[in-house]
């Protein structure tokens, strides 16, 4: 699309934003897509151009997180496998069907994860067992893959609750596996966009080009403060969240 030297700068520090709240928790392309869709693109289109700086943001992310030894590949690879799988099937649906009837469903299901965020601070706080069976796993992993297949906005909220709960990882450690796994899913997710035509190359570069550097500020950010402050930030970030998912729904 032809922008100006003021707006393709907009989109770059939008990047930067999305780039570093997708790092340490999730929601940043709830910033995204309104911003490219108030540019004048269709939402479609914004839907598989994002694609390209969550790849390019989860990859820079997953290596700081990895230089900083908290990164467990043994651990994100099977979970990134099944949730590829799951994104395949979402992405199909994406471009086929409206995505406003999800958001209300959405938004009570996050909102959920706001109230254990700020009730049960060890279930983000510390690495525990987990009594789930591994066909329970899968489900979970596979459901959240269909999801961030449709719409990626919002999906590392559910990743970050999925890795709490069936896999028993902090904050810190989850979002770090949380990258490799979206990062995945995500290659085969612009693919199917780009076969499409739903891709624009030079604006998911630009947001790329932001994304990579708040993701590797956002992976230095949460390994610096700790699970404790993720999970403030989180919480403020899912609970805003719900309440524009909300908004849109009604409006």
């Amino acid at each position: 699309m032809d922008f100006s030297l003021f707006l393709w700068t907009g989109i770059f520090f939008v990047g930067i934003i999305a780039g570093f709240f997708n790092t340490i928790g999730g929601g940043g392309s709830l910033l995204v897509l309104p911003f490219l869709s108030f540019l004048g693109m269709d939402v479609a289109l914004v839907n598989g151009t994002n694609r390209i700086a969550v790849v390019l943001q989860c990859f820079a992310g997953a290596e700081t997180y990895r230089r900083q030894n908290v990164l467990s590949l043994r651990t994100a690879l099977p979970l990134a496998g099944i949730t590829t799988l799951g994104s395949i099937l979402g992405t199909f649906l994406a471009i086929n069907i409206d995505r406003q009837h999800l958001n209300i469903s959405v938004a009570v299901l996050i909102s959920l994860m706001a109230v254990l965020l700020v009730f049960k601070p060890k279930m983000w706080e510390e690495q525990h067992e987990t009594r789930l069976s591994k066909s329970a796993m899968v489900s979970i992993f596979f459901a959240i893959g269909i999801y961030g297949g449709f719409i990626q906005a919002g999906v590392g909220f559910f990743l970050t609750w999925g890795l709490a709960l069936a896999a028993g990882t902090d904050l810190v450690r989850g979002n770090a596996i949380k990258m490799v796994i979206v990062g995945l899913y995500n290659i085969i997710s612009l693919a199917i966009f780009y076969k499409n035509g739903l891709v624009d190359i030079p604006v998911g570069l630009v947001l790329a080009a932001g994304s990579m550097i708040g993701a590797v500020i956002g992976a230095k950010f949460a390994v610096a403060k700790g699970n404790r402050v993720i999970r403030w930030i989180l919480a403020v970030m899912v609970i805003s969240s719900a309440a524009k998912m909300i908004f849109d729904v009604w409006n």
